[in-house]
C-alpha cells in the first residue's frame, strides 16, 4: 500500500522516529525479510502472506530504481510478461477451485446423490490442475534475472505444488482415524507438515465411513484459505501490471 506523502512530512511526528520509516527501501526490505520467513513453508496461510509480500516488493520496486539500462529495462519487461501469465492462470485455478469447493459443501448438505457427482467433477478438476501447473512451471524454469525474479519463481513454484500435490491413495485404503489426527483441533499446522491441504482433502474424500463433519470443516478451512490466496494473487497481478508500466514508461524514454 502507499503511503501519501505528507504523512512523511507532518512536523508534529515526534523526531525520534526515523524520517524514513516509510521509505521504499524500508518497505523493499521488510518484505523481502518476511518472503526468506516463509519461504520453506508450502500451507496455505503461508503462500498468501509470501505473495502479499512478493506483491510488496514489485510496488515498491519501481520506486527504488528511478532509472535502469534499457536492455535490463527490456530483459525485465519480458520476464514481467511470463509472471503475469503465470499469476493470471493460477488466479483462474484457485477461483475455480473455490467453486468446486462451494459445490462440494452444497452436495455435502443436501446429502444425496448429487455428492458422488461433485466428488468426480473435483478430482477431474485436480487432474487438470497438476498437468497446467506443469506447463506452467515449466515456463518460470527459463527465467533468469534478480533476485526478486528467483523469489518470485520460488513463491510460484510451491504454489504449483501446493496445488496439484495429489493423493495416491485409493478407496477403502484410509482409515478416517489417521485422517482425523492429520486434521484434529489443536494442531492447526500438523496438517500441513505432513501434506498440503488439498491432499488432506483427497483423503478424506476417498475414505469410508460417516465422516462428513470432518469434511464439512476441511472444505470450509479451505475455502476460507483460497479466497484468501486468490486475495493475495489480485494484489501481486496488480503490482506486476504497475512493474510493467513502469518499465515500457523507461524504454519509451529511451527510444
Amino acid at each position: 500500500m502507499a503511503f501519501p506523502e505528507t504523512k512523511l512530512q507532518m512536523p508534529i511526528r515526534s523526531i525520534s522516529l526515523p524520517s524514513r520509516i516509510h521509505h521504499p527501501s524500508a518497505k523493499f526490505q521488510a518484505a523481502l525479510t518476511q518472503i526468506h520467513l516463509f519461504q520453506n513453508s508450502s500451507d496455505s496461510q503461508s503462500l498468501q502472506v509470501s505473495l502479499l509480500n512478493l506483491s510488496e516488493l514489485y510496488h515498491s520496486l519501481h520506486q527504488l530504481n528511478h532509472s535502469l539500462p534499457t536492455a535490463q529495462a527490456e530483459r525485465s519487461l519480458d520476464v514481467s510478461a511470463t509472471l503475469l501469465d503465470s499469476c493470471d492462470a493460477v488466479r483462474n485455478l484457485i477461483l475455480t477451485l473455490r467453486e468446486h469447493l462451494l459445490s462440494l459443501q452444497s452436495a455435502l448438505r443436501r446429502k444425496d446423490k448429487s455428492m458422488e457427482v461433485q466428488v468426480k467433477e473435483y478430482f477431474a478438476f485436480r487432474k487438470k490442475t497438476k498437468k497446467e501447473t506443469n506447463k506452467l512451471l515449466l515456463g518460470l524454469k527459463k527465467l533468469e534475472g534478480s533476485e526478486t525474479t528467483e523469489l518470485a519463481v520460488s513463491i510460484f513454484r510451491s504454489l504449483f505444488m501446493f496445488l496439484s500435490t495429489t493423493s495416491a491413495m485409493k478407496s477403502k485404503t484410509c482409515s478416517l482415524k489417521f485422517v482425523s489426527k492429520l486434521i484434529g483441533g489443536g494442531h492447526h499446522r500438523s496438517s500441513s507438515s505432513v501434506m498440503s491441504e488439498l491432499h488432506n482433502m483427497d483423503v478424506i474424500l476417498r475414505s469410508d465411513g460417516d465422516n462428513s463433519k470432518e469434511m464439512k470443516k476441511m472444505l470450509e478451512r479451505l475455502e476460507e484459505r483460497t479466497e484468501g490466496l486468490e486475495a493475495a494473487l489480485d494484489s501481486l497481478f496488480k503490482s506486476l501490471v504497475q512493474y510493467r508500466v513502469y518499465l515500457l514508461n523507461i524504454l519509451t524514454t529511451h527510444s
